[in-house]
């Protein structure tokens, strides 16, 4: 478990000159692909993989052969930028992990490397937060209380506000160490729940293996807004759960304030598969003058249909309000992901998406 000593002691970085970066370049078909945005300002972590450097990116791996000065932890942040050639990944910082102090918990802990460093995989929460999954999985438990406070938790789809919205993330487990190092009152989320399964239940190592993996999935997302926290950005990456519709994974995320001082947009990624919508995403940009671009990916044609067929009615509900949607894009396909054979050197990931 991350204790409040550890979400509160993040090591400060030293920030170095960008005589060893270059910049890297991208072409404009994978910049399109995943969605690169001219000044928008990624972060990759150097990492070791058997002896070997590699560049972390959004949990990905790249190869990495920009001199032996860099060691495991450091950053670097790029921004990106247009050129005649296509766009360009321009050093903006780089920063050279703190040296360990001794007896620290945070720059020892294999726990804190291990959430650092998880693969990319699907949400574990949003497998087993399906309709009927989680309480057939707390029945075999036989831990009544258990399933009882996980049932308030679920929200209703077809009641959904924003103050469930606002609950759910608070109950998302992201926010528990932070109530408890200001000795505020505990409140009732998933992660201590599933802790307590853990300690209490009668776990087969199938289940307890499951359990395990949900927890690290809430706490990597913890880390990751620590991360975001320490640019000045802000990411909440959680999973609403549902009694009447398969979970929602959301994101929201912010970056750091403008050179001129004004207010970075909102991003906003929603994914779920719905039963009678098939699988969906979709990409929100908040704009700080209100303004909404909206970009929907709907595996199912119809689906598609029936999201175009809707758009008025969505203006309607975003002018209640007071937001305006400039522009809403409905794409029959899945969302664009990143193939294996594309994270080698010189390509990135967008990080905002």
């Amino acid at each position: 478990m991350l204790g409040p000593e550890q979400l509160n002691m993040v090591p400060r970085l030293s920030p170095v000159s960008m005589e060893s970066v270059a910049v890297v370049r991208v072409s404009e078909q994978l910049a399109r692909d995943v969605g690169l945005a001219d000044n928008q300002v990624i972060r990759g972590i150097i990492a070791s993989r058997n002896g070997a450097a590699v560049l972390l990116l959004n949990n990905r791996e790249l190869e990495w052969a920009a001199g032996k000065r860099f060691k495991e932890g450091d950053r670097i942040d790029f921004r990106v930028e247009s050129t005649s050639n296509g766009k360009t990944l321009r050093p903006v910082a780089v920063h050279h992990a703190a040296i360990p102090v001794a007896g620290s918990a945070v720059a020892t802990s294999p726990r804190l490397l291990s959430l650092l460093y998880r693969p990319d995989q699907p949400s574990i929460q949003a497998a087993l937060f399906q309709p009927g999954a989680m309480q057939a999985f707390l029945g075999q438990m036989g831990d009544a209380e258990v399933t009882q406070r996980f049932s308030q938790l679920l929200l209703s789809m077809a009641n959904v506000s924003p103050d469930n919205i606002r609950q759910a993330l608070v109950a998302s487990g992201l926010f528990g160490e932070f109530f408890l190092s200001r000795q505020m009152q505990s409140r009732l989320d998933v992660k201590q729940l599933m802790r307590k399964l853990l300690v209490d239940g009668k776990l087969t190592s199938e289940l307890k293996a499951s359990v395990g993996q949900l927890v690290d999935e809430i706490e990597g997302h913890q880390i990751e807004g620590l991360q975001a926290r320490q640019s000045q950005q802000i990411s909440y990456h959680f999973v609403i759960p549902f009694n009447d519709a398969n979970p929602v994974e959301v994101n929201f995320e912010r970056g750091a304030a403008k050179d001129d001082g004004g207010s970075s947009d909102w991003v906003i990624n929603l994914h779920t598969d719905a039963e009678d919508l098939g699988p969906l995403w979709l990409k929100t940009t908040v704009k700080a003058n209100r303004e909404i671009d909206m970009i929907l990916w709907a595996s199912w044609s119809d689906s598609a249909s029936k999201a175009e067929a809707a758009s008025n009615i969505l203006q309607q509900s975003l002018q209640g309000f007071d937001l305006t949607l400039n522009k809403l894009t409905v794409l029959n396909a899945t969302r664009p992901s990143i193939d294996s054979s594309l994270t080698g050197p010189g390509h990135v990931l967008d990080v905002s998406t």
